[in-house]
C-alpha cells in the first residue's frame, strides 16, 4: 500500500512539474516520460546501482546466480590465467594489479611462464614509454578481451589497475565495475603536446555489443579514456569519476623533466617563458582527450554506435565529452567542471596551449544531453570538424534542461530556447536533431532537476568504492 501511494505521489508530482515548467517539454521523441524525483532523507537504496539505465541495459544480464566460472584473483598472473580460461565468467579482483609489460614478464617468469604463452589475453603495448621514469621501469601492457561473451570483471573494494590499456574486441555482454584505473600517461615531447604517439586509451572497443562500464575512477591517460571503433554498440558509462588533477605520478614526471630540462626542448620552451613548476604540474594534470566515439574521419562501421553516459563527475577534461562520428550518444546527469583549466588559462593564456570544450559532434553523429551541468567550459558545443564546409562533416545535438556556468553569468535552459547559450561555437549550420538508430530511446531512465545533482552525488557516490552489503553481481534487467 505504501509503495503504491509513493508511486502515485511521484507521478502526480511529475505531472505538475511538467505542466508548470515549460522547459520540461521535450519536442524530440524520447522514451516513456522519465520520472522526475527529488532525493529524500531516507537511507540510500543502492538498488539504484543494479541497472545500467542506458543502451547497455538492452544486452547486459544478471550475474548473481552465476557459480560456475567464478574466479577470485589476487595477483597479475592469476588475472591472466583467469582470462586464458574460456570458462571464466566472473573475475573478482582482490588486490591492486600492476599490469605493465616489464612487471608482468617478471611475474610470469617466476611462475614458469612467458609472454608468448599468454599473448591471446595479454601483450606488451606496441608503444612503450619514452619519458616517464616510473613507466620506463614498469612498461605498458594491453589486456585483451577478444571474442568473449558474458564476462564480468569487478572488485568489491574498488581495487586499482595500473600501467595497462584494455582492448574489447568481438565480444558481447561485458561488465567492468568498481575499479580504479591510473598511471597510463607521460609527457609528450615527441609530438609537442598533441599526444599522438602512444595510443594509450584505458579502453578500446570494437565489433562488440553490450559493454557496461560502472563505478570506475579514471586518472590521466596519454590518449583518451574510452575509444570506440567500428561496430561498437550498446555501451554505457555510469556512476563514474574522472579526476584530472595533480597526483604523485604526474609529479614524478615533472620532477624528472625539471631535473633534465636541457634534454627536452619542448618542455624547456615553457620554462623559458617563466612558467613555474607548480603551474606546469597543474597544466600537465589536465586530460587532453576524453571519449572518441567513432575514431577516424570518414571511418566505416560507426553508424550503429550507441553510447549512454550518465551520473558522471568530471574534473578538468579539455576536450571530447564526447566526440562522436555517425552514431548516437545520450548524456544525462553529468557534471563537467573545468574551473582549474579556466583559471590557469587566464593566468597563462599566451604561454600555454589550451582546449576547453565539451560536446563535439560530427559526420551526422547525434548527442542528446539532458539535466547536466557544464562549469567554465569555454566552448560547450562544436558541431563540425576541421575547416571543411561540406555538411557531411556536421553533427547534431540537442540540450535539454541543463546549466551552463560561465565566468560572468549562469544560464539554465535548452538548446531550443530563444537566445539559448547552448549553441555551437563554429559557423556551421544547425541540423535538426534526430537519432540515427532509434526514433525513441529504447530504455527507461529517471531524471532529476539538476538542483539536486550535487546532493545525489553525495548520497550515491561516483567512482570506485566499498559499499557494505551491496551485491555487485546483481543486475536488474527489468527496472
Amino acid at each position: 500500500m505504501k509503495r503504491t501511494l509513493k508511486l502515485i505521489i511521484i507521478c502526480i508530482t511529475s505531472f505538475i512539474l511538467a505542466s508548470c515548467e515549460s522547459k520540461q517539454v521535450i519536442d524530440t521523441p524520447v522514451p516513456t516520460k522519465p520520472i522526475t524525483e527529488q532525493p529524500n532523507e531516507t537511507p540510500p537504496d543502492f538498488k539504484l546501482f543494479e541497472n545500467s539505465f542506458g543502451f547497455s541495459s538492452l544486452i547486459i544480464t544478471d550475474r548473481s546466480m552465476t557459480t560456475d566460472g567464478y574466479v577470485m584473483i589476487h595477483d597479475e598472473v592469476e588475472f591472466i590465467s583467469a582470462l586464458l580460461d574460456s570458462n571464466t565468467k566472473i573475475i573478482e579482483i582482490k588486490n591492486d594489479l600492476n599490469m605493465g609489460s616489464k612487471e608482468v614478464l617478471e611475474k610470469l617468469t617466476v611462475a614458469g611462464m612467458n609472454l608468448e604463452q599468454v599473448r591471446s589475453v595479454y601483450r606488451p603495448h606496441s608503444r612503450q614509454p619514452l619519458m616517464h621514469p616510473i613507466l620506463k621501469e614498469t612498461g605498458v601492457g594491453v589486456v585483451r578481451i577478444v571474442l568473449r561473451n558474458d564476462l564480468m570483471i569487478f572488485s568489491k573494494n574498488g581495487h586499482q589497475i595500473k600501467h595497462t590499456s584494455f582492448l574489447i574486441d568481438g565480444s558481447t555482454n561485458i561488465v567492468i565495475r568498481n575499479l580504479h584505473f591510473s598511471e597510463l600517461w607521460e609527457w609528450d615531447e615527441a609530438t609537442t603536446g598533441n599526444y599522438d604517439r602512444n595510443d594509450w586509451d584505458y579502453f578500446t572497443v570494437e565489433k562488440s555489443n553490450g559493454i557496461w562500464f560502472d563505478h570506475l575512477t579514471f586518472e590521466q591517460a596519454y590518449d583518451g579514456i574510452i575509444d570506440v571503433k567500428e561496430e561498437g554498440r550498446n555501451l554505457t558509462l555510469s556512476w563514474s569519476k574522472l579526476i584530472f588533477r595533480p597526483n604523485p605520478f604526474i609529479e614524478a614526471q615533472i620532477d624528472y623533466l625539471e631535473e633534465n630540462v636541457e634534454l627536452y626542448p619542448y618542455y624547456q620552451s615553457f620554462k623559458e617563458l617563466g612558467i613555474s613548476r607548480e603551474d606546469m604540474l597543474l597544466y600537465t594534470s589536465f586530460q587532453k582527450k576524453g571519449f572518441n566515439i567513432g575514431n577516424s574521419t570518414d571511418g566505416e562501421g560507426f553508424e550503429p554506435i550507441t553510447f549512454t553516459f550518465h551520473h558522471l563527475e568530471i574534473y578538468n577534461l579539455m576536450d571530447r565529452m564526447p566526440r562522436i562520428r555517425k552514431g548516437d550518444v545520450h548524456v544525462y546527469h553529468i557534471t563537467l567542471d573545468n574551473t582549474e583549466i579556466h583559471d590557469l588559462r587566464i593566468k597563462h593564456n599566451n604561454d600555454l596551449r589550451f582546449s576547453n570544450q565539451g560536446i563535439v559532434t560530427t559526420e551526422d553523429g547525434a548527442v542528446l544531453m539532458e539535466n547536466s551541468r557544464f562549469i567554465l567550459v569555454n566552448t560547450p558545443i562544436r558541431n563540425h570538424q576541421d575547416s571543411r564546409t561540406d555538411t557531411r562533416y556536421t553533427g547534431k545535438y540537442k540540450v535539454i534542461n541543463s546549466e551552463l556556468i560561465l565566468a560572468n553569468r549562469t544560464y539554465f535552459g535548452s538548446s531550443s530556447d530563444h537566445n539559448s547559450l547552448w549553441i555551437h561555437s563554429n559557423p556551421n549550420e544547425l541540423i535538426p536533431f534526430t537519432f540515427r538508430n532509434y526514433q525513441v530511446l529504447p530504455y527507461t531512465y529517471h531524471l532529476q532537476d539538476i538542483y539536486y545533482l550535487n546532493e545525489t552525488f553525495e548520497i550515491y557516490p561516483t567512482g570506485h568504492q566499498k559499499i557494505d552489503d551491496f551485491d555487485w553481481l546483481k543486475i536488474n534487467e527489468n527496472p
